[in-house]
C-alpha cells in the first residue's frame, strides 16, 4: 500500500511566517522519510485564521 499525505497548514496570525514555513517542510521532509509517496499543501483563502 502506498501512503499520501495531506496538510492544509493554517497557523496563528501572530506566529513569524518562516517558523511556519520551516514546521511545513519539517513535516513533508519527515513524511517522505517515513515512506510516503505523495504529498500535497492545501490552500485557500482564509477568513483571517479559521477560528
Amino acid at each position: 500500500m502506498e501512503l499520501g499525505f495531506f496538510t492544509m497548514p493554517i497557523h496563528p496570525m501572530d506566529k513569524d511566517w518562516r517558523l511556519t514555513l520551516q514546521e511545513d517542510r519539517e513535516a513533508f521532509l519527515l513524511a517522505d522519510e517515513l515512506g510516503f509517496t505523495e504529498a500535497y499543501c492545501g490552500e485557500h483563502v482564509t477568513d483571517k485564521a479559521e477560528w
